[in-house]
């Protein structure tokens, strides 16, 4: 089976998950993004060019790319691709392309975190405190964060009510000092939940965790992988959450597509490229099988630079 990754930038680790499971099955792996100097691109067994997914061109660019190369899942990465994907997802079927994401609604409730915030409370999930639009807190400091919006841009700390925004795009709530987690969730592509690993967030830079360790916490798992059936979400999604053994989970948001230290989960048993394939393969009772997962496994992030030359960026794509 072979596989696309869409905007695979920097993205090393993931288009290596994806090769590991596709060249056991005779497969080869597509790295996608807008230029060739992007390192991922060379990690793939071949590399494409695609327009930006807000570009009139890139679906029939992609529908091309898969028709080209024998495609049969196409793995987003960022944010802005999912409506793109979710509103052409017959047009993909109808070519025998899986797209695992969900339909406009569900993303619209991870994308919007006031919605999904009250999406949480209704069904008795913990939240971190949440100030309406105009209210004023009752104590500070209190944390900010765009609506909508990704990889923790815009989000920070506020001290004085002097210092507040007047910015109804903004969410105000409850600063939390609990330890922070994600929990790497596989679900079927029907929607039904399959196996999440939690892992604690030990150092976090720009948003991503560079230190991480996967925890047993198989109540918060169990929350997040409810969370995401209620959603409706499908294949992998990240979810973030504040935890304490005395307090439970408080979740702040869902992000339906890979993290970017989605990696230590793989690595400690959920294997998802491996299990996503196996559902598009038809292979659902090994995909559903749950994996034994190595808890206290971490997570050391470092920096890795690739040097290439004007000739092997040329050719890089078409290879």
């Amino acid at each position: 089976m072979n596989v696309l990754i869409l905007s695979a930038a920097a993205k090393v680790q993931l288009v290596r998950a994806f090769a590991e499971a596709a060249h056991a099955r005779g497969g080869r792996v597509f790295a996608a993004d807008l230029a060739a100097d992007n390192a991922a691109l060379f990690e793939a067994d071949a590399a494409v060019l695609l327009p930006r997914s807000d570009d009139p061109r890139f679906l029939d660019a992609l529908a091309g790319c898969c028709a080209d190369h024998a495609v049969r899942l196409v793995v987003p990465t960022r944010d802005a691709e999912l409506a793109v994907l979710a509103g052409a997802k017959a047009r993909f079927a109808a070519l025998g392309v899986t797209a695992p994401v969900p339909d406009a609604e569900a993303l619209d409730l991870c994308q919007d975190k006031r919605r999904f915030t009250a999406f949480c409370a209704a069904r008795g999930l913990g939240t971190p405190h949440t100030y309406g639009p105009r209210e004023a807190p009752g104590s500070f400091p209190v944390f900010v964060r765009p609506v909508r919006g990704a990889g923790g841009k815009g989000a920070r700390r506020v001290e004085t009510t002097a210092d507040l925004p007047d910015d109804d795009d903004l969410l105000v709530q409850a600063l939390e000092t609990a330890p922070e987690y994600t929990i790497d969730v596989l679900m079927d592509l029907t929607g039904r939940p399959l196996q999440g690993v939690a892992r604690r967030r030990l150092v976090v830079r720009d948003g991503e965790a560079v230190k991480s360790r996967v925890e047993d916490l198989p109540a918060m798992v169990d929350q997040a992988l409810a969370l995401c059936a209620a959603l409706g979400l499908v294949g992998h999604n990240v979810v973030q959450a504040f935890h304490t053994p005395q307090d439970g989970a408080r979740f702040i948001e869902v992000n339906p597509r890979f993290g970017g230290a989605s990696n230590l989960s793989f690595r400690a048993g959920l294997a998802s490229p491996e299990r996503i394939m196996q559902m598009v393969e038809g292979s659902h009772a090994a995909a559903a099988t749950p994996r034994t997962i190595t808890y206290g496994l971490t997570m050391l992030r470092y920096g890795e630079d690739r040097f290439v030359t004007d000739a092997e960026l040329a050719a890089v794509v078409g290879r």
